[in-house]
């Protein structure tokens, strides 16, 4: 039997009336649980120019990292217990935020006891950073290149490396290393009127276990002076804490959408967008998409698009990478697909099994997308897919979008209940026509490739394997014995944790396929499942979960779970009942 009860958990959940003060504790060290540090770039106050090779300038910037958090900041030089600083430069102009520059990261080595962050400072021997102190480190030192490690060793997600670093001690010419930027880049004369910004990122492992390690970014405007035969970035106005330099083109222009989205158990993406009106009805569609720090990375954004859209002035802008990291730097393959429905444009590079060094879009990095198309603009979602293995495989981001509709009335080929009601009036029950190329149900398949649709003129009735299942409704139309209805799940366990209940259970003999995967129900009463709520699974292959919710007093909670594959009739049992037979509840979701 696949039941148990959770039993109420409320001295657990019980808080008590007075606070509780650990005796004795540190007021630096982090030894009462809830305290953490959390390092922000509280400034960027200066620049260096190192030289110049080539036509590639090479840069440093003074920074002054601060700690508001509510105990110390590891900044151990012999051990990897320490952080690491990078920094990239951006140019705003004519509508485009493109990334012009960046750097290799400085692994830091001293922490000063400066009170710089506004609060009073308790000072530390250097090797961590106190409460609410700062440390300043100049041009000069957040360019010595011996200091200077690869990005690639870096997971900017857990804020981890290997120690020592990779090319500790190794020197170059005057751009290795460092911020690298083109002359062409930075020519006033190339760019009138442009504006450029330094940002900096300041990344630690116990800052990122505490969760704190989505706002240690800032970034500050520079003003491009030709200096002596060469170009000097000089720093102007405030440094904006805790925001990444994208933003400010939200800020300038009120056009401009920005929003943000976190991965699961990964990291931060930010995207900027915004659509221009050009003649004859066109629009231009402008994405910038910031990787933050994510480990996964990203390798593909996909816009949807009108049917039947012509697609113009398609372009991608990424940034190089130098000093001998091995990242690829192709450009992404950007491809507009009209079917099946919705038509769309994804711009796509190479998977991590083909090529784990291909040129994903990577933490510390901002990509550019663009395109011209005859459709104005709505607040939508682009799909971004990872470039990592797991789960999930994309997420989707808040941005400006082509309208799926014109408004004109009619349901024209490629409109749809579902995204334009006001044309082609509300979705139906079913799928109504089989070769209108529109997805009357709004359940995600048109015509042939919904299941309403299988068995009927023109789709082709196709059942090869003989298991009574169609082609088009059909898993495997090769193989009849691999798909089949899952069995009983059995050894459901649970085990209260920090965060809720813990969740575990053991595959079923006959899992009715080649992986199942599984529906989690949560029940106030063992007898009556009318009730009942599924629970989220992050990655409905696993035979784990957790529960955040917790019964209040005098209350339980009853699990039931049961294995499901993709195909017809692939839920399996949930048991039986003391007296009613096997018991029955709605799927999920």
């Amino acid at each position: 039997m696949n039941l148990r009860a959770v039993p109420p958990l409320a001295l657990i959940c019980a808080l008590s009336a007075a606070p509780h003060v650990a005796v004795g504790s540190d007021t630096n060290a982090c030894d009462v649980p809830g305290e953490a540090p959390n390092l922000i770039v509280g400034n960027l106050p200066a620049s260096l120019w190192w030289g110049r090779v080539g036509d590639i300038n090479g840069y440093a910037f003074q920074s002054t990292t601060c700690n508001p958090g509510t105990c110390w900041a590891d900044w151990s030089a012999s051990t990897e217990r320490h952080p690491v600083f990078t920094v990239n430069l951006y140019r705003l102009e004519d509508g485009r935020f493109e990334q012009i520059g960046l750097s290799w990261v400085t692994h830091r080595f001293f922490a000063l006891s400066s009170a710089e962050c506004g609060q009073g400072c308790v000072p530390t021997d250097g090797t961590h950073l106190g409460v609410h102190c700062s440390t300043t480190d100049s041009a000069s030192s957040n360019g010595q290149q011996g200091l200077m490690g690869p990005r690639s060793e870096v997971n900017a997600s857990t804020g981890t490396f290997p120690f020592p670093h990779g090319a500790r001690g190794v020197t170059g010419d005057a751009i290795y290393k460092r911020l690298q930027v083109r002359d062409a880049d930075l020519d006033p004369s190339a760019h009138p009127g442009a504006a450029y910004f330094i940002e900096g990122i300041e990344l630690a492992a116990d800052d990122a276990a505490a969760g704190n390690d989505h706002d240690n970014v800032s970034y500050r405007e520079v003003l491009v002076a030709p200096a002596g035969g060469h170009y000097a970035l000089v720093v102007t106005g405030s440094t904006i804490q805790g925001k990444p330099a994208v933003a400010e083109w939200a800020a300038r222009d009120v056009e401009v959408v920005l929003s943000g989205v976190d991965v699961a158990g990964d990291g931060r993406f930010h995207l900027a967008s915004r659509a221009t009106p050009l003649d004859g009805g066109r629009w231009r569609y402008e994405y910038a998409v910031e990787n933050l720090d994510s480990h996964r990375s990203a390798r593909r954004l996909t816009v949807s698009l009108p049917h039947g859209a012509v697609v113009e002035d398609v372009g991608f802008h990424d940034i190089d990478y130098h000093s001998g990291e091995a990242y690829s730097g192709a450009d992404w393959t950007a491809s507009v697909d009209s079917a099946p429905l919705p038509a769309a444009i994804s711009w796509v590079t190479s998977t991590f099994d083909a090529d784990p060094l291909a040129n994903a879009l990577r933490w510390g990095t901002t990509y550019n997308f663009r395109f011209v198309v005859a459709a104005p603009p709505e607040t939508g979602q682009v799909g971004l897919g990872l470039f990592r293995p797991g789960g999930p495989e994309a997420v989707a981001v808040t941005a400006v979008v082509p309208r799926p509709c014109d408004s004109d009335g009619v349901c024209d080929p490629g409109e749809d209940p579902c995204s334009c009601a006001g044309d082609c009036g509300p979705p139906t029950a079913i799928e109504i026509a089989c070769q209108d190329g529109r997805d009357d149900d709004c359940d995600g398949r048109a015509d042939c490739l919904d299941g309403d649709c299988c068995a009927a003129a023109p789709c082709d009735p196709i059942d090869d394997d003989g298991d009574g299942f169609l082609a088009c409704e059909d898993c495997d139309d090769a193989d009849s014995s691999i798909w089949d209805t899952p069995g009983e799940v059995t050894g459901l366990t649970l085990e209260p944790v920090v965060d809720g209940t813990w969740i575990g259970w053991t595959a079923p003999s006959d899992p009715g396929a080649e992986t199942a995967g599984y529906e989690l129900l949560r029940s106030p009463a063992p007898s009556d499942l009318s009730g009942a709520v599924c629970v989220p699974i992050d990655d409905p292959a696993a035979r784990e979960t957790v529960d955040s919710d917790l019964p209040a007093a005098a209350e339980l909670f009853v699990y039931l779970v049961r294995a499901v594959n993709s195909c017809p009739d692939g839920a399996g049992p949930l048991g039986d009942g003391d007296a009613e037979g096997a018991r029955e509840a709605a799927g999920c979701p």
